[in-house]
């Protein structure tokens, strides 16, 4: 009795966060071990699909159809988890199936690759939201959510193997498929040995190495393993991510440490915020009302074209001491006044930046990265607002105004073709006479490499009646480059059709015949 007392004593207790950790692993095998066959089935089908809409397909209509199948997926998959669709997620649902097709609207590499990111953060959002309660949580919280949740995911990459082997055996004491999992071993032994001995034999004789090279007359062998290769990932990624999310190894709580001294964020913000008063006194004087002497040698027009990349970062920095000065420190009136100057003047440097890149721009024309500049003032613009309404009222949603704003905003972005717009108006700037005096070819628009550079998004304008035949007879940069623009407009294929590179080659095959 006393041996058995000794040992009873000597077995550790279980620690609460070990209890959560057993409660949601017993949680997550009774949902996914004894439906493996759905799961797992459902799985496979989407990386089937995931791999025919997308190898070597980058910007192909098929992506809309990608955008719909992944939601479809996460549909079924949540309800069979036993997890209720929420209403609230249907701005998830019409943004990413949006930004989908907006991908073969455009054949402008950045914003195809953003595109992609943001589909991508928007349907882990998404989920995120549905198994979890994100209504309390502030930025911190819901990137630390976004992180946690993509490394517990690659945690969870043994999971289809572990709940398909323990699903099969389950079968096999039912008396089920009691010789499938021998099946299934014998297949994976077989492909790295198949592979050997068809290598031997055709080396070892002429005929079958012919026969069999002629196999692959129409494919690549390259193509196949690739192929396979993005089957088999997209299984164990999309599996597991649902593994994860049912086992609920992120905590919903979000507490908020407001409780440091905010004598300290004053001291900081108050000296900001004087310095802020002075610089936007000074735009105001000397670039709005255009008064008072600029310094000896500075001239309006340089004064006013030069620091508008410097105020953009200066913007994002008062974004940030803003959101950390909300996050961290304790309720203060004068802190709230502080923080509510810097966001005002903040809005002055908006203002002032965006300013100094229009008469840049007059000067030296558009390009991708300051449409991109002028975006992202108008983000910062949005932003602000909410910020001020969670600076008066405290229980404002913050994190889900500024995911809508930002959300909104790209996709505004996504669907103008920047491209476009950019040889539109760039090409408007153009003098076509042969004769230019000295101070015509400095105002003129001349940047011709830059234009070859675009993506096919600007070809109905750079190959328009009036511009083809200029453009070729400046440069041989504009040649090549529409050359480059008809081939690539023959890649359009069944999966592979962009909307973008179909009007390129319509309008290169009306000014070629």
């Amino acid at each position: 009795m006393m041996e058995e007392k000794m040992e009873r004593t000597a077995e550790p207790e279980l620690t609460a966060v070990q209890k959560d950790h057993m409660q949601a692993e017993a949680h997550r095998s009774a949902v996914m071990r004894k439906g493996y066959a759905f799961f797992g089935g459902v799985s496979a089908l989407y990386a089937l699909f995931y791999a025919f809409c997308l190898y070597r397909n980058a910007s192909g209509i098929t992506w809309p159809f990608f955008a719909a199948g992944t939601l479809g997926y996460f549909y079924l998959c949540t309800r069979k988890s036993g997890v209720p669709w929420k209403k609230d997620s249907i701005f998830y649902l019409v943004s990413i199936l949006l930004l989908g097709v907006s991908i073969f609207l455009t054949d402008n590499i950045v914003i195809l690759n953003i595109t992609k990111a943001g589909i991508f953060l928007l349907a882990v959002s998404m989920m995120l939201h549905q198994y979890l309660n994100d209504a309390g949580w502030n930025l911190y919280k819901y990137l630390l959510s976004l992180g946690q949740a993509l490394l517990e995911t690659v945690a969870s990459l043994a999971y289809p193997v572990s709940d398909g082997n323990a699903w099969l055996k389950e079968r096999e004491k039912e008396g089920k498929n009691a010789k499938s999992r021998y099946v299934l071993l014998g297949l994976l032994i077989l492909c790295p040995l198949l592979a050997v001995i068809l290598a031997l034999l055709a080396s070892a004789d002429l005929v079958f190495r012919e026969l069999f090279l002629h196999l692959f007359d129409h494919v690549e062998p390259v193509d196949i393993f690739m192929v396979c290769f993005m089957i088999v990932t997209m299984f164990f990624a999309s599996y597991s991510f649902f593994a994860m999310l049912n086992r609920s190894v992120i905590r919903e709580e979000c507490t908020e440490r407001k409780d440091r001294e905010p004598v300290l964020a004053i001291t900081v913000t108050s000296v900001l915020a004087a310095v802020y008063l002075l610089f936007c006194g000074i735009q105001i004087v000397y670039l709005f009302l255009k008064q008072s002497g600029l310094p000896d040698g500075q001239s309006y027009a340089s004064y006013a074209r030069q620091g508008f990349f410097q105020l953009l970062a200066v913007c994002v920095i008062n974004l940030a001491i803003v959101l950390i000065c909300l996050s961290c420190f304790r309720e203060s009136r004068v802190l709230k006044g502080i923080l509510i100057v810097i966001s005002l003047c903040t809005y002055c440097m908006v203002a002032s930046s965006a300013y100094r890149m229009t008469l840049y721009v007059g000067a030296y024309r558009l390009t991708f990265l300051r449409v991109l500049v002028f975006w992202a003032l108008a983000v910062i613009a949005v932003l602000l607002a909410g910020i001020l309404c969670s600076i008066v009222r405290p229980h404002f949603p913050l994190l889900r105004f500024m995911m809508t704003a930002v959300t909104v905003l790209y996709i505004l972005l996504a669907f103008a073709r920047p491209d476009y717009w950019i040889a539109r108006y760039n090409m408007a700037q153009v003098n076509r006479e042969a004769a230019l005096s000295e101070e015509q070819r400095e105002e003129d628009y001349g940047d011709f490499r830059y234009l070859s550079e675009l993506s096919a998004d600007a070809v109905p304008v750079l190959a328009s009646e009036d511009n083809y035949e200029f453009l070729c007879g400046r440069t041989d940069l504009m040649k090549r480059y529409f050359d480059r623009m008809e081939e690539r407009s023959r890649e359009n294929g069944l999966r592979t059709f962009n909307l973008s590179r179909y009007l390129a080659g319509k309008t290169l095959e009306k000014v070629r015949q």
